[in-house]
């Protein structure tokens, strides 16, 4: 190697290398169009790993907060899966009392960060909150750790299924990672391999839960919501860019003079001389001059088809119809109504992923709890017995399902009366029913309850009538 080589190499090799690794993502398309070409997600080829998890959280939080689609597609989810107030009930008063302490906890205060955390699942695809327990009480109180922080997830060497602990990058980037398990229940902790058990003991940095969406089984690490559209919402808002300033032009216009029989010179002193009318005022000349006011024409209803087209391939993707964004189009109540039910299914989905974070976080609060001796004297069947309610996806028709009763209703009745249907199977099916109003109840139990042995109206104490009469034999 000469010397200049070798001044050069100790000069600037570092940086040369850095600016190699910087570009060379964009030089290594599989055809000659894509060299030089870098899409938002900085994919080169269709090959996994697409990009990094850190980049991905990057563009999604980007797109989220600049993003008008982008941010509409999440806060709409949001808002039909986070539940307000405390989204929970208990059979027991005390563990009642227990998880409502932690739900207002001053530290925890769930009240205000549930949504934000159900927002940022949705944006990050994944949500680490470190958990810290009071040895005396068994109180519960959560931390927050940003996704990018994790460095990497460990699962069970023989069963890919249970992760068992991950690590967590120092917050400059150059001290040692933290270790943190993941918070398992007993089960699922007595379950793990030997080598998985012996793997979990040296994560000994403290505890957290671990959350992801739009993660396989095998996969470590979940995948924001934005993701699949990322490279599609960054188009079609550069497209609305685009229209808007096309647009702006569609109002201006320019006068087309033609002199008939001039030459070269003549146009141009015609055009030195041309003064544009204002107006009300007038432009006169003789029969060899036309004037006339010309606007253009630039396909408006062109750029309106393309970008439904482009909105329409971003909102389906994700499982969003047009009409909820506010593009009406050809939709009428009847196909709305149709054209709703994927989506509703999708957000269904995610209301329940939601309600599972909530049973894994209210287990380990109790759990904590009675292992610290602070939750006594609770019976086995009421420790966990609680219901986590989310909001109602859709508005229920009152009218239809009232209609729909009293046709269920009569034709039990009739069924009954024809021997083609028991009693208590009428009554079953009719409750049935009545759970699509909201109120679900157990025919049996309720009887029970009202003091009657049975359907038939026979009470407990062999009358039937309320004032202790059997009016079967007056």
């Amino acid at each position: 190697m000469s010397l200049t080589n070798r001044l050069i190499q100790f000069c600037f090799g570092t940086f040369i290398d850095q600016q190699v690794q910087q570009r060379l993502p964009a030089a290594v398309g599989e055809s000659l169009n894509e060299i030089g070409f870098r899409k938002l997600t900085g994919a080169p080829t269709r090959e996994l790993p697409m990009m990094n998890q850190e980049r991905a959280i990057e563009v999604a939080y980007w797109l989220w907060k600049t993003n008008p689609l982008g941010k509409w597609i999440i806060e709409v989810v949001t808002a039909f899966v986070a539940a307000k107030g405390a989204p929970f009930s208990c059979v027991n008063e005390e563990v009642e009392k227990l998880l409502t302490s932690f739900w207002e906890d001053p530290v925890n205060r769930m009240d205000i960060h549930w949504e934000n955390f159900v927002r940022e699942l949705g944006i990050y695809g994944e949500q680490i909150w470190p958990t810290f327990v009071a040895e005396q009480t068994g109180r519960v109180r959560l931390g927050y750790l940003d996704p990018a922080q994790i460095e990497l997830v460990f699962p069970d060497p023989e069963n890919v299924k249970i992760k068992i602990g991950l690590t967590v990058k120092s917050p400059d980037g150059t001290g040692t990672p933290k270790r943190l398990k993941i918070v398992l229940d007993d089960e699922n902790a007595s379950f793990l391999s030997p080598a998985g058990q012996a793997l979990r003991e040296t994560f000994t940095d403290g505890q957290c839960f671990f959350f992801t969406v739009n993660a396989l089984t095998n996969e470590m690490r979940g995948t924001s919501d934005l993701f699949t559209v990322a490279d599609h919402l960054d188009g079609y808002e550069q497209f609305l860019y685009d229209s808007s300033e096309k647009y702006a032009r569609f109002n201006a216009f320019f006068y087309d003079i033609t002199v008939e029989g001039a030459d070269a010179k003549k146009l141009q002193e015609d055009r030195a001389l041309y003064q544009p009318p204002k107006t009300g005022e007038a432009f006169i000349h003789n029969e060899k001059v036309t004037a006339e006011a010309v606007s253009p024409d630039m396909k408006a209803q062109d750029s309106a088809a393309a970008a439904r087209l482009h909105r329409n391939h971003i909102l389906g993707s994700v499982g969003l119809p047009e009409h909820w964004f506010g593009g009406g189009g050809d939709v009428n109540r009847a196909t709305a109504g149709e054209m709703d039910a994927p989506a509703r299914k999708i957000i269904g989905a995610r209301a329940e992923k939601i309600k599972n974070m909530l049973e894994v976080v209210f287990d380990y609060v109790i759990t904590q709890a009675v292992e610290a001796r602070y939750l006594t004297g609770v019976p086995e069947d009421e420790l966990f017995g609680y219901e986590i309610q989310t909001p109602e996806i859709a508005d229920k028709d009152v009218a239809k399902l009232s209609t729909m009763l009293q046709q269920v209703s009569a034709s039990l009745t009739a069924a009954q009366a024809n021997g083609w249907i028991s009693q208590e199977e009428a009554g079953k099916a009719f409750a049935y029913f009545l759970a699509f109003i909201g109120y679900e109840y157990d025919p049996a139990e309720a009887a029970e309850a009202a003091g009657y042995e049975d359907y038939k109206g026979k009470r407990t104490d062999g009358t039937n009538g309320t004032d202790g009469t059997d009016k079967g034999q007056a």
